[in-house]
């Protein structure tokens, strides 16, 4: 690309456009591969001959590194890092087009951390002439050490058959031994260099470099030159496009340099993602904003459709290549990651393998996604001008490279480009079936905002008129406590009724229906249950996942209903299934502890809340409903042990996970507000208690009916708080002694009481006789009615 003056952009070239962002020099730029020139030459100007050079084809204007201008963003990171790195032989700088290697050179040339000369060349394709590329070479020399001689150099190159490697090289190696300081020698644009003679003679001349010399090469491409070798003799500096991407600082510092524009902080932000930092993009963008109107709005829209970022790449990047290759690159632009048997598979063709071997070696925007080199993807906004190119030029053949890779995608087991090129083909009904066989792997690894983009994609219409998609949306609604959608696509589901089993197992649409309103209970705990039977009875098979989840469902209305022990066996069923998934196992393995505790069978809970804790482990479940039951249970435990402090911290983190589902499942949280209620009064803290009760009756006030056993227990607690706790001489029971009571409840004796909480026998009689005292009765049954009376319980 050719540099220009300051606000020069003219002509509709995109080298203009990208002054001040140029990989190249400030020389005019040969594009035509015959070594001209770009632009007409000016007599005595533009091919003006240096004095000592005599003679040859030598343009002036290719041995110049740009000139500072104003607008570059300062990299002093890599000047330094680079500075510092004088000892090494080869300085590598590579990266695609426009992300600023040579800037970044001509920064390190002009810093004041460097005292070296640098002898710069701008390569073009007519240095491809071994006499040409060392004729330049030579008088960079010259010009940047006045001792450096090179007259015998330059008649060697003057013969008919110049003997590079056997004269020429060999007098360079001595001449430049022989100076007295030391120099930096740039080659930039390195890969436009693709005689192997020359590629050659370059890598003899590093081979044979004196110790005050330093070679630069600023690439597009690894040169074919022992990289490998000198890294691991540490005489390699090296600065990638990782390096040179800009930071959101950089980003801001051109934007204003540029457009005069300071952008706030989320702009700068989607700028920086959609560019990658690449400074090309940065600058074309800057460019368009110069008075734009509305600058956030730009930035929102700017994609590789622009007409500036099309105008490079198409002019820089594939106008250079083969019309094969820019095909190849065309047709694999639909994909958003590739391999070679995927390309092979898309493309319909083989040879796949040779042609991505070349274009990372030519740094067509190809990002390596793993070390082996196995997957690759292309720069974002290189990839939006393929796809625009292709959508423009062969609009049909879209929707068939979608097909194919989708179809590559299922059949090797990648359900999220299977279904994403499912969509982008117009594939719905295959797009629907994968998005039923897979929708709950997403959901249950926190990928919803994945499943609800296939959704939206879909769109409402198509919902609305599929019951396997419509099952999808509705439970992924759930899931994320989005009520108005599950009461939205309910009736899909309930119209359809038994039409038969879905890609993820469940039973039927009807039977969708039936776990929905089981599960949360939104309509009530009357409904919840009936609801809960029905699935149970529906989902019959132990082999399905649906089992397990339609008896945590039935449990836990039966729970809420009041029938604690029916629950238990549902439960245990539950648990028992093999192909329960993690989260329904949890949610049994919770309630059931729970259910135990409040039956005297601590010993059998502590067991149960192991087994669920690490399965929230295992799952990474800690922040979902279930995790949210695990914390239930382990409090109720805690509590049941004496553990208030502990019990409290486990409510507390249940209720803040429950809080976020309260709207779609309310009967959770009261649940976790009346138990941490009693254990904040426990701990003397009544008025968090009587707080935290209020809004556990104006929560229960607003769901639908059938709560009766959960009205009995809030009124329970309410008595409780309402009085002041009964005693001898109004001495109030401990802790300790409440903890007894609760056990006394169940058929525990006094020594298997003193086991679950690791007490003696002689001290839980100490604590019952105290209880009894302050309670004024005499026996354990009287103790309980009158502990439960009274609110105690």
């Amino acid at each position: 690309m050719s540099s220009a003056e300051p606000g020069a952009v003219h002509g509709g070239s995109a080298a203009a456009y990208l002054s001040a962002v140029p990989d190249g020099g400030a020389g005019p730029r040969d594009v035509s591969g015959a070594g001209a020139p770009a632009v007409p030459p000016v007599p005595g100007a533009a091919l003006s001959v240096p004095r000592r050079a005599g003679g040859g084809a030598l343009i002036e204007t290719k041995l110049h590194a740009p000139a500072l201008r104003r607008e570059w963003v300062p990299r002093e990171d890599l000047v330094g890092y680079l500075a510092g790195c004088s000892s090494c032989r080869l300085a590598l700088v590579e990266a695609p087009a426009g992300f600023g290697k040579t800037i970044a050179v001509a920064q390190w040339a002009a810093s004041g951390m460097e005292d070296r000369p640098f002898a710069w060349v701008c390569l073009d394709r007519g240095d491809d002439d071994p006499a040409r590329l060392w004729l330049h070479v030579v008088s960079a020399l010259q010009r940047a050490c006045p001792q450096f001689g090179g007259e015998d150099i330059v008649r060697a190159l003057r013969s008919p058959v110049p003997d590079i490697a056997g004269t020429v090289l060999p007098l360079l190696a001595n001449e430049l031994a022989s100076l007295a300081g030391r120099v930096v020698l740039v080659l930039d644009d390195f890969h436009l260099i693709s005689d192997q003679g020359c590629q050659d003679q370059v890598g003899l001349l590093l081979s044979h470099l004196p110790a005050g010399v330093q070679l630069v090469l600023v690439t597009r491409a690894d040169p074919p030159l022992p990289v490998a070798r000198l890294r691991a003799s540490g005489e390699l500096a090296e600065v990638r496009a990782g390096e040179l991407r800009f930071t959101a600082g950089q980003v801001a510092a051109l934007v204003r340099a540029v457009a005069g524009v300071d952008l706030p902080g989320p702009d700068l932000a989607v700028l920086a993602e959609r560019t990658e930092g690449w400074p090309a993009g940065v600058y074309l963008a800057a460019l368009s904003l110069r008075g734009h109107s509305s600058p956030t709005a730009f930035v929102r829209e700017f994609t590789g459709g622009h007409r500036f970022i099309v105008d490079f790449l198409a002019e820089e990047v594939l106008g250079r290549q083969p019309a094969g290759v820019r095909e190849f690159l065309a047709r694999i632009a639909v994909l958003g990651r590739f391999c070679v048997p995927l390309c092979e598979a898309v493309t319909g063709e083989g040879g796949a393998a040779g042609i991505i071997a070349m274009i990372e070696r030519d740094n067509l925007f190809l990002v390596p996604l793993d070390d082996r080199r196995g997957w690759y993807r292309f720069h974002h906004l290189f990839a939006e001008v393929l796809a625009g190119q292709l959508a423009g030029a062969e609009p049909d053949l879209v929707p068939v490279l979608h097909r194919r890779a989708s179809a590559w995608h299922r059949r090797w087991g990648s359900a999220e480009e299977a279904i994403g090129h499912a969509l982008a083909a117009g594939e719905v009904a295959a797009a629907v079936g994968l998005i039923a066989e897979h929708w709950y792997g997403y959901m249950d690894t926190g990928r919803a905002g994945t499943v609800r983009g296939w959704l939206d994609w879909l769109g409402e219409d198509q919902i609305a008129a599929d019951p396997v998609a419509a099952h999808c949306a509705a439970w992924c609604a759930a899931l994320t406590g989005d009520l108005g959608s599950v009461r939205r696509w309910l009736p899909v589901l309930e119209a359809a009724g038994e039409g038969g089993s879905f890609p993820d197992g469940i039973r039927s649409a009807g039977s969708s229906a039936a776990l929905l309103r089981g599960c949360f209970g939104f309509d009530g705990v009357e409904v919840m249950l009936a609801a809960a039977r029905e699935a149970a009875g529906l989902e019959s098979d132990p082999a399905s996942p649906w089992y397990g989840l339609a008896r945590v469902a039935l449990g836990s209305a039966l729970y809420l209903s009041g029938a604690p022990q029916e629950a238990a066996a549902v439960l245990a069923e539950a648990v028992a299934s093999p192909a329960a998934i993690g989260p329904a196992r949890v949610a049994a393995l919770s309630l059931l502890a729970v259910v135990r505790v409040e039956g005297g069978e601590g010993a059998g809970a502590g067991e149960l809340v192991r087994a669920a804790r690490q399965l929230v482990a295992d799952g990474d479940l800690g922040e979902t409903q279930q995790g949210a039951g695990l914390w239930l249970a382990a409090g109720v435990l805690a509590a049941a042990q004496g553990r208030t402090g502990q019990a409290r911290t486990e409510f507390e983190h249940a209720l803040a996970i429950r809080r976020r589902w309260a709207q779609i499942t309310p009967w959770p949280v009261i649940d976790v507000m009346v138990r941490l209620a009693a254990v904040l009064d426990d701990l003397g803290e009544r008025p968090a208690a009587v707080a935290l009760a209020g809004e556990a009756g104006q929560l229960l006030a607003a769901c639908p009916g059938g709560a009766a056993a959960q009205r009995d227990r809030l009124d329970r607690l309410g008595r409780r708080l309402s009085r002041a706790r009964p005693g001898a001489a109004g001495a109030p029971l401990t802790a300790r002694e409440v903890t007894v009571l609760r056990l006394l409840q169940g058929t525990l004796s006094l020594r298997e009481i003193g086991q679950e909480l690791y007490l003696s026998a002689n001290t839980v009689k100490t604590h019952t006789r105290a209880a009894y005292r302050k309670l004024g009765v005499s026996t354990r049954h009287d103790a309980v009615a009158r502990a439960q009376e009274t609110g105690v319980l």
